[in-house]
């Protein structure tokens, strides 16, 4: 059965001169295929909905780049009675960049050059992973002079709330 050709010029001079109310749904613009997403703000992610981002970013990246080398890495310290983890660093590489995300220790183990050892552990193993900077961020109330002494440059700064604290951003190159 052969489907009616439609005068697509006749259609739009009803739709332009009719009023919605009268016009048949047929005839009704479809908006489903153009309707806004629905868009949320969270504080609780589903790892599956962030894996729509990540896994959607990788594979861009990868068609623009040619390749992915996204690693996580962590370097952890551990009690040695319990084995249980008390702290150490966790980031990634990716690029040729390590990136620290977070690097903690316990009050208790601070000033002993464990930071040190942790820091001198990520570098290496991001040098072993080819890469050739290492960068990370940290507040004024943090770390800063710490690794100033391991040899990061601080390549910006951004005043934060309350007023007198900074975040850091500092690199190093490997």
């Amino acid at each position: 059965m052969a489907v009616p050709a439609y005068d697509v010029a006749a259609t739009r001079v009803i739709l332009e001169q009719a009023p919605l109310e009268v016009l048949p749904v047929s005839l009704l613009p479809n908006d489903d295929a153009k309707a806004d997403p629905d868009i949320t703000v969270t504080d609780e992610l589903d790892p599956a909905d962030v894996a729509v981002i990540t896994d959607g970013l990788g594979a861009y990246d990868f068609s623009q780049i040619g390749y992915r080398d996204f690693r996580r890495l962590a370097v952890f310290v551990r009690d040695p009675q319990t084995g249980k983890v008390v702290g150490g660093l966790y980031g990634r590489s990716e690029f040729g960049l390590v990136y620290v995300d977070w690097l903690f220790l316990p009050e208790d183990l601070r000033r002993a050059r464990l930071g040190s050892r942790v820091l001198a552990m990520a570098e290496e193993e991001g040098r072993r992973r080819g890469c050739t900077r290492i960068a990370l961020t940290t507040l004024s109330v943090q770390a800063p002079g710490f690794y100033k002494k391991q040899g990061y440059d601080v390549a910006a700064t951004i005043d934060c709330d309350p007023p007198g604290l900074t975040r850091y951003y500092m690199m190093k190159k490997l």
